[in-house]
């Protein structure tokens, strides 16, 4: 019998077993808000080693339900056993559909046996979300009737009213607060991101968990102290930054000498904790210098050295300068593989970002790009297990470089299995709200059609018509009515065009999407790249067309630049609620007082990487209008941590107000996409969003001109 059959079978009877494990033992065997010491030393000793880290996907799940198998026989009425078992059934119904099915039958099945068993109506209620809601919200709630202090049900109901067509604010705070008032100081990893949402709930759960951690003495509950300066930070206004920073330098005179066995791991909290604490970069340099030194080949190392490496080889600010550009690349690439060696542990992550220095080389050779590509394939298979975009990176590098044809077929055709599978378990879910299934289509929309396309010029490479069979229907669909994608819905015409032999439907198909584009390819890391303009090139010059008619045919720039810089701009979905938040200078903004004023807001984050390619734009755009009297620029930083944020600033030379702002965009967009920049009228009204930066050249040109529309009533 296979691994993952055995366990599922013991997990079977362990439901039909005996009835110790039902009603009778109940009012007295309730979890609590963490697993026993027993339960922890096992999981972790087994499940958080970096031996279990080396394993593949497969092999890990499985040891994951072994493990907890073992547990739920051994202890019966721990949470936490049950929840890694359900865990690991719900992340395989992607790839293996039947355990979940088996495991909410037989849990259910068990909260019927026993009506009066708030543990198993529980897990009965997590295995239904999304599957069944309703009976879900009927479950959990039973089980609060039963025993109002057991805490875990408060928590699905959190989860469940936080979105979807379940989506409620109140019961959303109100399930939240419960949770928290009856377990300060929890670990769990979603109800602290719900946490976010609550600034007055964040100053109560600070406060229980600094009066816990003062008198804690393990390692392992000592580190929650990063998850406490989060909080405090988000809590203090800036201006009392420098008291806080003295706390938290006080925290770690103690910490210093609180682990009697320390290990990397430890070395960066303490390292963290000095950043928290404001001290200097001297002390930050001498402390990751002693983790180098004590710790060299660990993952903590690595991350030292990436980020050294990375502060000294900034990439080139020139786009247009190709000799820089080819060289950074180069020198990132020597730097990678330098890596690979030295940190045989941290393979994984090392492999994918092998293959994406190699992705950016432009010199890099057909023999040493395949080798990459086909380690981050084989890598990702193994440790992450089957995932769809990795095998669309991998058969997009491939038709980049116009390399093994037949191999990115291939590679596309499982991408669109997988893809297929997934829809399926997405349609599935029975709480997705109307906005829900719009944002899934427009984005499923999207990923088609970059893989449609792919797909069709594998095709045309190896001759193979038969294989755009599948999605022929879709490729000649109707016309979108959605601007944005009218050029890549043509582009996919065209390529299905010249696979079926019908080369001047092509050329009209290319000509169209080349019209309705509604942005020019512009030059990105030394290079201009323009796959539509090429193939459409290509086919004109294999039909004896001549340069000087090429320029003529050509649909003119003009006709796309009109509509390029509006196309980026969404409306958005929510009004936007006042507030009144603290910039790192310690003044205080309000929408209120902004009135009179287009409002540009920009949302970002120190660890966000096209933030980091946007802000410098920002800076310049925030030079510029600084002393006009209508229009004003703001940043939410939307750091977890906004004590880092300060530095962050100092060291790159940016001067626009940084307002923290974390909890409130949370509340507001239940989580987000950044970078993000909105535009507000002078009445205050949120009228455009902008998500996402590509390297925009006209960035700045274009966000000034869109504010000053709105100052003209547009």
């Amino acid at each position: 019998m296979c691994s993952r059959c055995f366990v599922y079978a013991l997990l079977a009877a362990l439901l039909g077993g005996p009835a110790q494990h039902a009603a009778a033992q109940s009012a007295v065997s309730l979890p609590g808000c963490e697993a026993s010491p027993e339960v922890q030393q096992v999981l972790h000793s087994k499940l958080s080693t970096p031996e279990f880290e080396a394993l593949s996907f497969d092999e890990r799940n499985a040891l994951t339900q072994q493990v907890a198998a073992a547990l739920v026989e051994r202890y019966p009425r721990q949470l936490e056993p049950w929840r890694r078992l359900i865990a690991v059934a719900w992340g395989e119904d992607d790839w293996h559909p039947g355990p979940l099915a088996a495991l909410q039958e037989e849990l259910l099945q068990k909260a019927k046996e026993h009506p009066d068993d708030p543990l198993m109506l529980y897990l009965a209620a997590t295995v239904l979300r999304d599957k069944d809601t309703p009976k879900s919200v009927e479950l959990d709630n039973r089980a609060i009737a039963l025993a109002p202090d057991f805490v875990w049900p408060y928590a699905d109901l959190t989860e469940i009213y936080s979105g979807g067509k379940t989506l409620d604010r109140a019961k959303e705070q109100e399930t939240l607060e419960k949770f928290w008032h009856l377990c300060p100081t929890s670990t769990d990893a979603f109800m602290r991101w719900e946490l976010a949402k609550n600034l007055e709930l964040q100053a109560e759960v600070a406060a229980a968990e600094r009066a816990y951690l003062a008198t804690a003495t393990d390692p392992l509950v000592l580190k929650q102290y990063t998850f406490l300066w989060d909080l405090e930070f988000r809590i203090t206004p800036p201006a009392d930054y420098p008291a806080l920073r003295k706390k938290i330098a006080a925290d770690m005179t103690r910490l210093d000498t609180a682990n009697p066995k320390p290990d990397a791991a430890w070395a960066a909290f303490l390292i963290s904790g000095y950043r928290q604490s404001g001290a200097s970069p001297g002390v930050i340099a001498t402390k990751e210098d002693e983790l180098l030194k004590n710790y060299p080949h660990s993952d903590q190392a690595l991350e030292i050295i990436e980020t050294r490496w990375r502060d000294d080889h900034p990439q080139p600010a020139n786009q247009a300068d190709a000799v820089a550009w080819r060289k950074w690349e180069a020198d990132n690439l020597t730097a990678t593989a330098q890596w690979l060696h030295d940190f045989p542990g941290a393979y994984h992550d090392l492999v994918q970002s092998a293959f994406f220095a190699a992705i950016s080389d432009g010199s890099i050779t057909e023999s040493d790009g395949l080798a990459a590509m086909n380690a981050y394939v084989k890598d990702t298979l193994e440790h992450w297990g089957p995932a769809p975009y990795m095998y669309g990176y991998a058969a997009e590098f491939l038709l980049d470089h116009n390399w093994q044809a037949a191999q990115a077929l291939d590679l596309l055709e499982r991408e669109r299995e997988l893809d297929t599978r997934e829809d399926a378990v997405a349609n599935a879910n029975d709480n997705l709200s109307q906005k829900d299934i719009a944002d899934t289509a427009k984005n499923n929309w999207y990923r088609d059609s970059r893989l449609d396309g792919d797909l069709l010029l594998a095709a045309i490479r190896v001759d193979k018509p038969g294989a755009a069979a599948p999605i022929k229907a879709q490729v000649e669909g109707p016309v979108p009515s959605e601007t944005e994608h009218l050029s890549a819905y043509w582009q996919n015409r065209a390529r299905l065009a010249v696979l079926e032999g019908r080369r001047m439907d092509a050329l009209a198909y290319y000509r169209l999407a080349l019209q309705t584009r509604l942005e020019q390819p512009q030059i990105s890391q030394g290079k201009l790249e323009d796959k539509l303009g090429d193939e459409a090139y290509a086919l004109w010059k294999q039909l004896g067309g001549s340069e000087t008619a090429w320029a003529s045919w050509r649909p003119n720039s003009s006709q796309q630049t009109a509509n390029a810089a509006a196309a980026r701009w969404e409306k958005p979905t929510e009004p936007l609620p006042a507030f009144s938040l603290s910039d790192l200078s310690g003044k205080t903004w309000t929408l209120a007082d902004l009135r009179g004023k287009v409002v540009v807001i920009n949302l970002w984050a120190t660890w966000c990487g096209p933030c980091d390619a946007e802000l410098p734009q920002l800076q310049k755009l925030y030079d510029q209008i600084k002393g006009l009297p209508d229009i004003q620029v703001l940043t939410f930083n939307l750091d977890e941590d906004p004590g880092i944020v300060g530095p962050f600033l100092k060291k790159k030379g940016y001067t626009f107000p940084v307002l923290p702002a974390y909890s409130y965009v949370m509340k507001l967009l239940n989580g987000f996409s950044i970078p993000q920049t909105w535009l507000l009228n002078g009445k205050g009204t949120w009228l455009w969003t902008q998500v996402g930066y590509g390297g925009d050249n006209a960035w700045q040109k274009d966000m000034l001109a869109k504010a000053e529309s709105l100052e003209s009533g547009d």
